[in-house]
């Protein structure tokens, strides 16, 4: 994503107007946001630690979580399931975790997101989560 921001700023060099450097502006947070929703994330008896790509580890408390959506689909005739988690956050996170939460289901709420390839103790965070939290399955 970096590299494609950086090819895009690059070719507007020559003439650089107010819409070509807003529309990098808006690349680039793109780029961010994409890597800042990606975390590890360990449970603890108070809540959450979750430990992003780009910035400083940060404790989540269970009441700060706002609601989980966990979208899983089943295939039956190639047994393929695929499952992602997005974990809304009421505060706490970062201004840049707002735009994955558009794009999983969480309006304009931080959010990060987790699949089961991510994390190893996936099963355990969620019925963690299930137990303190609001999840919705779809």
């Amino acid at each position: 994503m970096l590299l494609v921001v950086g090819l895009c700023g690059w070719l507007i060099t020559p003439d650089v107007g107010i819409l070509e450097f807003l529309a990098l502006l808006f690349l680039l947070y793109v780029s961010i946001s994409a890597l800042v929703a990606v975390a590890e994330i360990s449970v603890v008896e108070d809540g959450l630690i979750i430990n992003r790509v780009l910035l400083p580890k940060r404790f989540v408390p269970w009441d700060d979580i706002d609601r989980v959506i966990v979208f899983a689909h089943a295939s039956g005739g190639t047994d393929t399931h695929i499952e992602i988690a997005s974990i809304s956050v009421y505060e706490g996170l970062s201004p840049l975790n707002r735009l994955p939460g558009l794009a999983y289901g969480q309006g304009f709420r931080q959010t990060i997101m987790i699949t089961p390839d991510t994390i190893e103790d996936y099963d355990l965070l969620l019925t963690a989560l299930e137990a303190n939290c609001h999840v919705v399955w779809r």
